[in-house]
């Protein structure tokens, strides 16, 4: 067996920030042995996290190659997905899910083949370990700090790795607890572990066995024992390394350099059996941990659940009951349907990828299988467009007397609620794909607002088509949300002067083009989604979780 967790070889990274190259790691040569404990420190830009995330496979070096346990990581990427435990510096957990409940989902999508008895085993063993038994039931919003990082330790014990990488596990924790936490690590270490942690806090370090200090532009300083680091930099307290090294890196680099014991790389080919959880089992535990998280947060419940019946008796409140037989008072009910239906879809959806980049991006690392991600959602948001549209239609067509009740494919009603879907269904796809291309949640207003707008204007409900807004009314959904429910409902036979020819035309084949159509939208956006996601979330040339953070790349 390679005595060696981890070599690196040459390893360099450089990024360019605003145009201008900026050296983030120099040249790095690092062995580290079975077991041991490292804590890597040094002054804020000296690239510490950027070399976690290099490690844990997040992403990769300008130059150079790692190995762990004698495979070449880049080569064998999709063999360490959940081989490798890495806690970075933010807690990457669901916040409403309890700690029992996220770490057996977090199992499940992790371990193969694993009995409820087993599964319980793994977790209460973790728990006692971790000191965590008595907040199992408790909400992770409600936990505290160290409570948390432990937490996301518990999480990546789950897998049984023998390699952590922790990015400032004790930072923002008072004294005792950080105290605790690395106590906890160097009893892990002591298991045959491998620990590799970031520290800004120097008061714990004479519990690792080994510190990694790198001056500026990522260059190594100092590789060796705690108890030799004060004698090394001939200084009486370590803090003061860190001026010597701000003013001074280049001649401590060499002096690194020229004592540096080169260990030669020793690779392997053989790897262990490992089967990842398959696509099914993994969906499946994905719907069952979107349906816990909601039922956890009540008010993001009733808000998706309420919102259809609250704009169904909206819709009530505004028309009298013989609407119908008024063909202006008529359409505007269906431009009401339309409205809804294209709110409720995009509301359901369109902060759903952009607030967990940061999670996918981790289960991803840990052997999530993208495609049971999407098709989870996509399995959730059906049955919820579902939802809405049965409450929405059902509480304004019982309200109309008379109602349209002629015909068209199976009754009035059904029709109107799988319109409803359609529309509501496919502009959460539209919501979905919104969600993988911005940053951040708060841009979401805005465009939320803006899209709605665009539907408004381009759909023929308000404004009449003129030759430019008929051209980009086929490319908007309300637009074919809107012919269709007046189509099923025989709008034509009041006369209402049609945004364009043939826009009400009482026919099945009519309707059913325009679900098609919808069909298509829904199968183009998904397929778009994917491809940006991968490209923005999942890629692996970014330097860390948001690369247009100058503060978190720096550190």
């Amino acid at each position: 067996m390679n005595k060696y967790a981890i070599q690196i070889e040459h390893i360099s990274q450089t990024v360019f920030i605003k145009h201008k190259a900026k050296t983030i790691l120099s040249d790095l040569n690092l062995s580290v042995k079975r077991g041991e404990f490292i804590a890597i420190v040094g002054c804020s830009g000296a690239g510490k996290t950027t070399l976690m995330n290099i490690l844990s496979g997040y992403n990769k070096p300008s130059t150079g190659k790692i190995y762990i346990d004698g495979l070449d990581l880049q080569k064998e990427e999709k063999y360490f997905k959940g081989k490798i435990a890495y806690v970075p510096q933010q807690e990457i957990l669901d916040q409403t899910l309890t700690l029992q409940k996220s770490l057996e989902y977090s199992l499940e999508l992790r371990v193969k083949n694993i009995s409820k008895q087993k599964k319980k085993k793994i977790i209460n063993h973790i728990l006692e370990i971790l000191e965590l038994t008595s907040i199992k039931d408790s909400l992770i919003k409600n936990l505290s700090g160290g409570e948390k990082k432990r937490a996301s330790i518990a999480t990546e014990m789950l897998s049984d790795p023998n390699l952590f990488l922790l990015d400032e596990p004790t930072s923002g924790l008072d004294a005792n607890i950080e105290k605790k936490i690395m106590r906890k690590l160097r009893e892990i270490a002591d298991t045959g572990k491998t620990i590799i942690i970031t520290a800004h806090t120097v008061s714990n370090l004479h519990l690792c066995d080994k510190i990694l200090f790198m001056g500026k532009d990522g260059k190594i300083c100092y590789y060796g024992p705690y108890k030799e680091i004060l004698d090394y930099f001939k200084v009486d307290e370590f803090v003061d390394i860190y001026d010597i090294l701000k003013n001074n890196t280049d001649d401590w680099y060499k002096k690194y350099m020229t004592n540096e014991k080169k260990e030669s790389i020793i690779t392997n080919n053989k790897k262990e059996n490992y089967e990842q959880v398959g696509f099914f089992k993994q969906t499946k535990t994905l719907v069952k941990r979107y349906i816990s998280s909601l039922l956890n947060n009540k008010f993001m419940l009733i808000l998706l659940l309420g919102q259809a019946i609250i704009m169904g008796l909206l819709i009530n409140l505004a028309t009298e009951k013989n609407c119908m037989l008024n063909p202006v008072t008529a359409s505007m009910v269906y431009v009401a349907f339309t409205m809804a239906a294209s709110w409720l879809g995009l509301f359901n959806t369109i902060q759903e990828i952009v607030k967990e980049k940061d999670m996918l991006k981790k289960e991803y690392m840990s052997g999530l299988k993208f495609t049971s991600y999407i098709i989870s959602k996509i399995i959730i948001f059906s049955v919820l467009c579902l939802y809405q549209g049965i409450a929405c239609v059902s509480i304004v067509y019982f309200h109309l007397s008379p109602r349209p009740e002629e015909i068209l494919i199976t009754n009035t009603l059904l029709d109107l609620i799988i319109n409803f879907f359609l529309v509501s269904f496919s502009t959460s796809m539209i919501g979905i794909l919104i969600s993988s291309i911005v940053k951040e949640t708060k841009t979401t207003l805005i465009l939320s607002p803006l899209y709605m707008m665009i539907q408004m204007l381009f759909s023929g409900m308000f404004i009449p088509f003129i030759e430019l807004t008929k051209t980009i009314s086929y490319f908007v959904i309300a637009r074919w949300g809107y012919e269709s429910f007046a189509t099923i409902s025989n709008l034509k036979k009041y006369n209402v002067v049609e945004p364009a020819e043939n826009f009400f035309d009482f026919h099945s084949t009519h309707v059913i083009y325009i679900w098609i159509i919808f069909i298509g939208i829904f199968l183009l956006s998904l397929v778009v989604s994917i491809v940006i996601i991968k490209m923005n979330i999942l890629s692996h040339n970014k330097t860390n979780f948001d690369i247009n953070n100058k503060k978190r790349i720096e550190e």
